[in-house]
Order: C-alpha cells, then sequence, then structure tokens
C-alpha cells in the first residue's frame, strides 16, 4: 500500500503539463502573468541603474579628487532619482527651479530597458504585458513617493509615465518576439474592427511621424556640422577636467532627442524658445544669453532666418505626399469621398504625434528666463496636421481613380458635357 502511494505521488510530481504553443510558453515555465511582472520589475530596476550607477561613481570620483571630502550619498542618490523620474515626466523640484522639461534622451534608455527585457523574458501574452506594464507603473510610483512627491500632480504624473513608458518598451518588445505570432495576430484583429478610413489613415499618421522625427534629425546634424566653432569654444570657456566633461558628455546625450524636437518646430513653422524672449523661427531668430551647454552653439543663427528657410514647411507637406502614397497602396477599391476623410485622419493622428513629442521636450529647464523653453505642443501639432493632411490630400487626388471618375461624372452633369456625353464623344466612366 505504501509503495502503490509512493508511485502514484512519484508519478504526480513527474508529470508533464501541456504548454500553452500559442503564447510561447514552455513545460515548467511561470505562469504568463508572474512572467509578466518579473519583466517589468527587469526593466524597471535596468533603467533606474543606468542613472544610479553613473550618478555614484561621479559622486565617489568627485569625493576623491577634493581629498578627505566625505562622498555625499544621499544628493547623488536624490538627484540621480529625480532626473530618472523627470525622464517620465514627473517634475523635478531643485534649489529655486521645478524643471519640467522631459529628458527624451533618458525616456528612449528606459524605454529600450523595457524592450530588451520583454524580448527576453515576457511570455507572449495579454496577461503577461499588462502584469508588466503594471509592475513598471509601481516601480515609477514607488521612486516618487520615496524621492518626496508629495503633490497630487506628481503621482499622477509617475502614473502615467510609468504606463506610458511600460506600454511603449514592453509592448515592443513582446510584439516582436519569434513566438508572438497568436498575439500579433489578435492585435491585427483588434485594429482589423476599426473602419478602413481610420485604420489606413493611422497606418499613414505613423508613416509621417516617423519621416518629420528623420528629417528633422537630419536637420540637427547640419546645425550641430554649421556651429562646430561655436561649441568648441563654450568647451575651452569652461575648461573641463575629465570627470567634469564626462558629466557634460552625459547630460548633452539625454538632450539630443529634445534638440531634434525643436527642429521639427523649426520645419513646421512656429519654431521653439531657449529661454524667455529668444526664438528660433524660419521667419527670423532673436537669440539671448544661454546656458553654458556646447549642444546650444548648434542652434541655428541669425542667417538661418529668411530666405530659402522660410520655404522649410514644405518639407512637412512633402512627408504628407510620402504618407498619402502609403494610403494609396494600402487601399483598393473606395468610394471617392473617403479621400476627404482619409488625409484629416493621417494629419491628425501625424499632429498628435509630433504635438506630444513637443510637449515633453518643452517646459521649464532652469530659474529665470529657462523657465521658458521648447515650443507649445498644441500649435505645433495644428501645424503639422494641416501640412501633412494638405500633402496627402494632393496625392490621393492625384492618383486615385475613383477621384478621377467622380471628376468625370461631375463635368458630364453640366450643360456642356450632357450634350457631349449625347454625341458619344465623351462618356462617364460608371
Amino acid at each position: 500500500m505504501v509503495v502503490d502511494r509512493f508511485g502514484a505521488f512519484r508519478r504526480t510530481l513527474e508529470q508533464r503539463f501541456p504548454s500553452d504553443s500559442s503564447s510561447g510558453s514552455v513545460p515548467g515555465a511561470p505562469s504568463s502573468w508572474v512572467s509578466g511582472a518579473l519583466s517589468g520589475v527587469q526593466a524597471f530596476l535596468f533603467s533606474l541603474a543606468v542613472m544610479l550607477v553613473p550618478a555614484v561613481a561621479i559622486a565617489v570620483a568627485g569625493a576623491a579628487q577634493a581629498g578627505d571630502q566625505p562622498t555625499p550619498w544621499g544628493g547623488a542618490l536624490g538627484t540621480a532619482s529625480g532626473v530618472w523620474l523627470l525622464a517620465h515626466g514627473v517634475p523635478f523640484v531643485t534649489g529655486p527651479a521645478t524643471l519640467t522639461l522631459v529628458p527624451l534622451g533618458l525616456s528612449a534608455v528606459a524605454v529600450f530597458g523595457a524592450f530588451a527585457s520583454a524580448r527576453r523574458t515576457m511570455r507572449s501574452t495579454w496577461p503577461a504585458l499588462v502584469a508588466g506594464v503594471l509592475a513598471y507603473t509601481v516601480g515609477v510610483c514607488f521612486v516618487a513617493l520615496v524621492a518626496g512627491a508629495g503633490e497630487v500632480s506628481q503621482v499622477v504624473a509617475a502614473l502615467g509615465g510609468g504606463l506610458l513608458v511600460g506600454a511603449l518598451g514592453l509592448g515592443a518588445g513582446v510584439l516582436t518576439r519569434p513566438d508572438a505570432g497568436h498575439l500579433r495576430r489578435s492585435s491585427a484583429a483588434l485594429i482589423g474592427r476599426l473602419p478602413l478610413s481610420l485604420s489606413v489613415g493611422l497606418r499613414g499618421a505613423f508613416v509621417a511621424a516617423a519621416l518629420l522625427v528623420l528629417t528633422s534629425s537630419l536637420l540637427v546634424l547640419v546645425w550641430v556640422l554649421s556651429g562646430r566653432s561655436a561649441s568648441r569654444d563654450v568647451v575651452a570657456a569652461l575648461g573641463l577636467d575629465g570627470l567634469s566633461g564626462v558629466s557634460l558628455a552625459v547630460a548633452q546625450l539625454a538632450l539630443v532627442p529634445d534638440l531634434v524636437v525643436w527642429a521639427l518646430t523649426w520645419l513646421a513653422g512656429p519654431g521653439f524658445a531657449v529661454g524667455t524672449g529668444t526664438h528660433f523661427g524660419i521667419e527670423g531668430v532673436t537669440s539671448g544669453p544661454l546656458p553654458a551647454l556646447p549642444l546650444l552653439g548648434a542652434l541655428p543663427g541669425p542667417s538661418a532666418g529668411g530666405g530659402p528657410g522660410a520655404w522649410a514647411p514644405v518639407v512637412v507637406v512633402v512627408v504628407g505626399v510620402v504618407a498619402g502614397l502609403v494610403v494609396h497602396r494600402a487601399l483598393e477599391r473606395i468610394a471617392w469621398w473617403h479621400v476627404l476623410v482619409l488625409a484629416p485622419v493621417c494629419g491628425l493622428g501625424a499632429g498628435v504625434l509630433s504635438g506630444a513629442l513637443v510637449a515633453f521636450a518643452s517646459g521649464a529647464a532652469g530659474p529665470g528666463r529657462l523657465q521658458d523653453v521648447g515650443a507649445s505642443g498644441t500649435f505645433v501639432g495644428l501645424c503639422v496636421a494641416a501640412l501633412v493632411a494638405l500633402g496627402c490630400l494632393l496625392v490621393l487626388v492625384a492618383v486615385r481613380p475613383e477621384v478621377h471618375g467622380a471628376l468625370r461624372r461631375l463635368v458630364a452633369r453640366r450643360p456642356g458635357g450632357a450634350g457631349a456625353a449625347a454625341d458619344g464623344s465623351s462618356a462617364p466612366t460608371p
């Protein structure tokens, strides 16, 4: 009897449970929500360590250079945590100023950490993705509370920033896993339930937004090459040692994506400010005293305003034309009036994405005049939406046969057109 019970117990322990091939699970793997939560925690710890470890290293090196001075552990960790939270959209209160401009370079690092974590360890299921995003968001809110975020607005910003970064990084990571076929199919089915004009128009909007970022990056490269002498003068005037040079380089890398977004505002027409009373736009440049950052030596000079630069918004229209071609290739037969819906959807989607980037890259970057940096996300978004929609509409009207047929039928219904049709010289296309 005892032997039989022991054998049954052993067979129970050795039992193989069926795996869920659609979600990429394997026998003995943790359940979906557990793997998702672990991936979210891993992504949270990675992005936080990216800030804390260099801050501690710089603090230790600075204390070693100062001689017998104690290492400012608390200040280094507090500043690093505040900057990390700022990358998630949480305002950073430091001295007389409250910083709200998001260092998008650090935000990109956090998104990449979440992407890598999900791609390596997360199971390809919706429960795992939801659990991972929630775990990451809880981590961000926990750091915010520990760092002294007592205001409701700071907690709400931590909640929204954690959700956004976690959803972007973890979502992209899990959807690009080799075993994510079921998840991709369910996502495609969900998108397929949207109206055709909306789904195809949003596809064109994403293409337009990506092209705008790429074009803005090329413009920043031109600015950097043009202003390299001014940047060298700033570096020489600062007289940095090795440790200070590394710290400055890291700070500038965190702000490079913000400069790309400012270039986008320049292309769209409204321009941007780097301090109260300054303006960098296609119609002219009004500069003023700027922070001693070599990166700001790349900002356009007075000669960049007016002249050929005034035609910069045409680039955004061309981006809309490319997005319109993408929309055209994704369509088969449509009613002619769908064109009047597709172009505004494409433009509005690109405007929302661009306006959100501008809003993140704008705000207070320091005390005094630096309370006004960046541009209005709403205004820039409206300008981008109008220009992209115009380009998309132009190409759809030019290439869609449904629009051509509607125009021919309209001409045929006119008094002159009706007579011509009766004579057989012109017949409307069915």
